[in-house]
């Protein structure tokens, strides 16, 4: 038994140890991300990754192996806190979730490659070449990221903001696909130069950072960086990390089956991350969460009653919650908290707030990964009651702090912050009123907001049930 629980710590250790390493690649990016630019710090990151994963594929010590996982996650953690940004802000609105998802979509894609490929290598046990090829695999996708980004161009809202307006215009009008002289291409740009303009030449400090002001910093740095951090409190990282160790001893497969079961599991996180895609720029950002949470809360409630029974058939229901929660988790919470923080927060303090809403994705990602494996073997299958509590408790927050973003410009939700501020309200009902389109705040946030073709289309369809939230 102590053999196991020191095995089992050494697990635990090596494993979440890469959060660490993403926590404080987040880290850089709070300090250096807008000087670096969104494209350059993907460029670093990703090389970064790659030294990374030299180091592992290349262990002999346990240390080494622990050096290499945290290098590699400080490259990630930059990625993960760039990528989205960089997304949101050259997508147009119709189409911005269904873009900032795919991202996600290709996580679980990588998820899924990885339980095939240690399914395969599972049955080849002669040499350390069992696990040092599935490690160094990852430098493959590495490389087809730098080629892709020397072929990507800046964001344009960036490049703005640091008076590259020549450059910034041309990227735009071939996004556009219209000339540069283009009148509402011009317009647009106009707009983005003045929010610059209000703050040109002064430095962010923290306690502007901090300040609930006409843009609400704040408020709007509070709910990212809530969204990253109920992500991985939600207990998808027990799955993801675990699932081989949860399916052999805590249901009781055998270590073969266990292995097929959880590569079966990756196929059907990639196919459900697909059905988002379709589902996010129409039924909006907010309820993708709120329904999402109640499932996730539901199947672990389920899984957590299943294997309290102690049997097989109890084993079984709790395998079928298991699949059941990452459907949910894939639909509404795996890209949908990616997007939000980017689309949430003003271009002020946008590199600085995605840095910290990430920081915060890797240091519960770390706490959960970490925490798992000692939860299951103290307390077994009330873990899965512990992670119920929070996927409900996600419900109240969502709603009445959560403002939803979908169709809108980004620059429109400053005018949304700056309405509630003014009016001493929340900002989740003044969007709600925006949406309705029947007030004088409609018209000002409209000015800001997609044009018909870009977006408008959206809004209306998800407001019909929007409404029916508050019914």
């Amino acid at each position: 038994m102590a053999e196991d629980y020191k095995l089992g710590s050494i697990q635990a250790l090596v494993v979440a140890i890469y959060e660490i390493g993403c926590l404080i690649g987040s880290f850089i990016i709070i300090g250096y991300g807008d000087k670096l630019g969104r494209r350059r710090a993907v460029l670093v990151g990703a090389a970064i990754m790659l030294v990374g994963t030299a180091i592992q594929t290349s262990s002999t010590t346990l240390a080494q192996l622990i050096i290499g996982r945290i290098v590699t996650g400080a490259g990630n953690g930059m990625n993960t806190s760039s990528i989205p940004v960089w997304q949101s802000e050259m997508a147009p609105p119709k189409i911005r979730g269904f873009l900032v998802l795919f991202e996600g979509a290709l996580i679980t894609g990588g998820v899924m490659i990885s339980y095939w490929i240690n399914y395969g290598f599972w049955f080849y046990n002669k040499s350390s070449f069992q696990w040092r090829f599935p490690v160094a695999f990852q430098a493959f996708f590495g490389i087809i990221l730098i080629i892709g980004i020397l072929a990507f161009p800046e964001s344009p809202r960036w490049l703005l903001k640091h008076g590259k307006e020549k450059e910034a215009a041309q990227i735009m009008a071939r996004l556009k696909q219209c000339d540069v002289e283009d009148q509402e291409l011009q317009k647009d740009i106009e707009d983005i130069k003045k929010i610059n303009e209000i703050t040109a030449g002064r430095k962010l400090t923290v306690k502007e950072f901090c300040s609930n002001g006409p843009d609400m910093h704040l408020w709007r740095a509070s709910i990212a960086f809530a969204a990253q951090a109920f992500q991985q409190i939600g207990g998808i990282n027990l799955v993801t990390y675990y699932a081989t160790v949860v399916f052999e001893n805590s249901l009781g497969f055998d270590p073969t089956f266990a292995r097929l079961l959880t590569g079966v599991l990756g196929t059907e996180y990639f196919l459900s991350a697909l059905v988002a895609l379709f589902v996010v720029d129409r039924l909006g950002r907010r309820r993708l969460m709120m329904w999402n949470a109640a499932g996730m809360g539901l199947a672990m409630m389920v899984a957590g009653i299943g294997l309290s029974v102690g049997n097989q058939s109890g084993a079984y229901a709790a395998t079928v919650m298991i699949f059941l929660f990452n459907t949910f988790f894939a639909i509404g919470w795996l890209g949908v908290t990616w997007l939000y923080p980017a689309e949430v927060t003003p271009i002020r303090i946008r590199a600085e707030a995605n840095g910290l809403s990430t920081s915060a994705n890797w240091l519960f990602n770390y706490a959960v990964v970490q925490l798992s494996p000692i939860m299951i073997n103290t307390i077994a299958w009330k873990t899965y009651f512990v992670f119920m509590c929070f996927n409900f408790a996600f419900i109240p927050v969502v709603y009445y702090t959560f403002v939803e973003t979908n169709g809108y410009k980004l620059e429109a939700m400053d005018t949304i912050f700056q309405i509630a501020h003014k009016n001493k309200e929340n900002p989740v009902w003044v969007e709600k009123r925006v949406r309705k389109g029947d007030t004088d705040e409609a018209h000002a946030v409209e000015n800001r907001s997609s044009s018909t073709g870009s977006g408008e289309g959206e809004k209306e369809k998800v407001e019909d049930t929007e409404h029916k939230e508050d019914a």
